[in-house]
């Protein structure tokens, strides 16, 4: 019976003093290799490739037809001249190019007024939504309770909002009034790229 006992213990003593060497040394050469990995990486890190590129106006390449330099350019015929040579009538072209001039900054002016009508109007529904979400929830809060009657308090902020969609409302179609008033843009063919 001493035997099988020094038996039991024996044997895995013997082969935790064969086994623990090798893996030992597997786990040696893991750190090793991750320790050498983020040394490469460090190294790497600190010498980049390539220097990061800083664009400035120097740098830039603008060609002919880019954005940037984009100039209405007049076709011409090969062997004429660079600057085209103006013609008689130039005095009237001028007047006529005043006249245009000031059209053009009257339908701005109406098509800037409308814009902003059309901002207003937005900003008008958006703030008349939030009203009337507003009121429905503090309407389902008021009612949920059972004793809504003697909730005054409450009973007068529900009164109050309605008042401010009703008014919210009326600024609405007032604003909608004001741009149905406004003359109609006009399509200017002339003036309007084509996409």
């Amino acid at each position: 019976m001493l035997r099988c006992i020094t038996l039991r213990l024996a044997l895995p003593a013997v082969l935790a003093v064969t086994l623990l060497p090798v893996a030992v040394s597997a786990q040696s050469e893991d750190s090793q290799s991750v320790a050498e990995a983020a040394r490469r990486a460090r190294a790497q890190k600190k010498n980049p490739d390539k220097p990061a590129k800083v664009i400035t106006d120097e740098t830039l390449d603008v060609k002919k037809g880019d954005v940037q330099s984009a100039v209405a350019e007049q076709p011409r015929m090969p062997g004429t001249p660079e600057t085209p040579a103006q013609p008689a009538a130039a005095a009237n072209a001028s007047a006529q190019d005043s006249k245009n001039a000031s059209e053009g900054d009257k339908a701005r002016a109406a098509l800037k007024e409308r814009v902003a009508l059309k901002e207003k109007i937005k900003q008008a529904q958006s703030d008349l939504d939030l009203l009337q979400r507003e009121y429905q929830l503090d309407q389902d809060s008021y009612y949920s309770s059972p004793d809504y009657a003697k909730n005054t308090a409450g009973k007068d902020k529900l009164d109050a909002l309605k008042q401010q969609i009703s008014d919210k409302q009326q600024e609405l179609e007032q604003l909608k009034a004001k741009l149905a008033a406004l003359p109609a843009p006009q399509e200017s063919t002339g003036t309007t790229p084509k996409s």
